[in-house]
């Protein structure tokens, strides 16, 4: 008899165990949620520097080179500011000059920018071309050098860019849209494009001579434009009838960049722009080649 009792009593306690959980689960679920929603998506200093090169690539500017003097002179006046609220250097001395001759760095010009209460999604160029001053810096073509400090507060990340030029630089030799004539070339970038395919783990590209027509075509469209033309003369290219045989046998992909004053940086400005990561990291490409002049790069990639 007590058998049966306690065996009754575990049938009707299983569905309401059953609906308490159900209901825990969706407590936890919502719980998730909300949390997700107030957690900042993170920034870090290279996602910094990848942004300002890509928006000043973009713009016909030459990309910047991480500078280590001006790093810390980027953290030393994000101290300043965060700490004393010294914006200008007037509280403690350390303004935005003495801040980079501090750390040697012997500049011919040099320029801040501040900004608090950003994350991840924050669009920076946008929000930097809120302030005039700020817009000023970011589209200055003379920088050459960057250094970037950033730290959270909360929520949100504080970030101090300073950018500066060394008083004594060698005159630049400029070609095609006023980007500068550089050393390097094609070879030199295939070469780089396929050591980080290694080191990401898929295996270097082998080169198709059909795919160079179609590499070397584009690179001329393009120093004849003097800027990248977001692809659109790819199409019209594949579409040739001497060339529409070479779609027909592979899928094709194009990679375009411009700016870039050495092999290693251009394959990191496509590594860290979204949608050309496929070329470094991109597992079914098995043929590419890559034409390059004037910092101008068209890669061709296939399978």
């Amino acid at each position: 008899m007590a058998k049966k009792i306690l065996l009754t009593l575990a049938l009707l306690l299983i569905p309401l165990v059953a609906v308490n959980w159900s209901r825990l689960v969706g407590l936890i679920k919502t719980q998730i949620t909300r949390i997700e929603k107030i957690t900042p998506v993170t920034l870090t200093e290279q996602e910094v520097f990848d942004r300002i090169n890509a928006y000043r690539t973009a713009n016909k500017m030459i990309a910047l080179k991480r500078n280590d003097k001006l790093d810390k002179a980027a953290l030393s006046r994000l101290l300043v500011i965060k700490n004393n609220q010294d914006y200008s250097g007037a509280v403690t001395g350390l303004s935005l000059e003495n801040a980079v001759k501090n750390n040697s760095y012997n500049f011919s010009s040099t320029g801040e920018i501040d900004t608090d209460g950003v994350t991840g999604e924050t669009n920076l160029a946008e929000e930097w071309a809120k302030n005039e001053q700020q817009k000023k810096i970011l589209n200055d073509k003379n920088y050459r050098d960057v250094g970037i400090a950033l730290v959270a507060e909360g929520f949100s990340y504080r970030v101090v860019v300073v950018m500066a030029r060394l008083m004594v630089v060698k005159v630049e030799k400029l070609g095609s849209g006023g980007y500068p004539v550089v050393a390097w070339g094609g070879p030199e970038l295939w070469d780089a494009i396929n050591k980080r395919r290694v080191e990401l783990g898929v295996g270097p590209l082998s080169k198709k001579d059909e795919l160079c027509t179609i590499a070397s075509i584009r690179l001329n469209q393009l120093l004849s434009l003097g800027t990248l033309d977001g692809h659109a003369g790819f199409e019209p290219t594949l579409n040739r009838p001497d060339l529409a045989y070479i779609r027909q046998k592979y899928n094709v992909a194009e990679f375009l960049i411009v700016g870039y004053l050495t092999p290693a940086e251009a394959v990191a400005g496509w590594e860290h722009t979204l949608g050309h990561r496929g070329l470094l990291a991109g597992g079914e490409y098995v043929w590419g080649c890559v034409y390059s002049q004037e910092t101008f790069a068209v890669a061709i990639a296939a399978y």
